[in-house]
């Protein structure tokens, strides 16, 4: 099943992998999505894959999908 959803997001991609510094552009709006219960592979396809090939985009992502899903609520002071 898991292989077939990654064929099926790399079949989605418009673009090749968008590399590391547009993926880093937009990976806050990304994870955004992805903590508002949605799937941001679909509008970002390339970024999906791009996740999936980069270890490094893919911590940093990891990194801030964690602090949303902890510290998401929290307002300045």
């Amino acid at each position: 099943m898991a292989d077939r959803l990654r064929l099926d997001r790399l079949l989605l991609a418009e673009d090749s992998d968008p590399g590391c510094a547009a993926v880093q552009e937009i990976l806050d709006v990304y994870v955004e999505l992805e903590l508002a219960g949605e799937d941001p592979a679909r509008t970002y396809p390339g970024v999906a894959i791009h996740l999936e090939s980069c270890q490094a985009c893919r911590a940093d992502h990891d990194g801030l999908l964690e602090a949303g899903r902890r510290f998401g609520d929290a307002r300045p002071e």
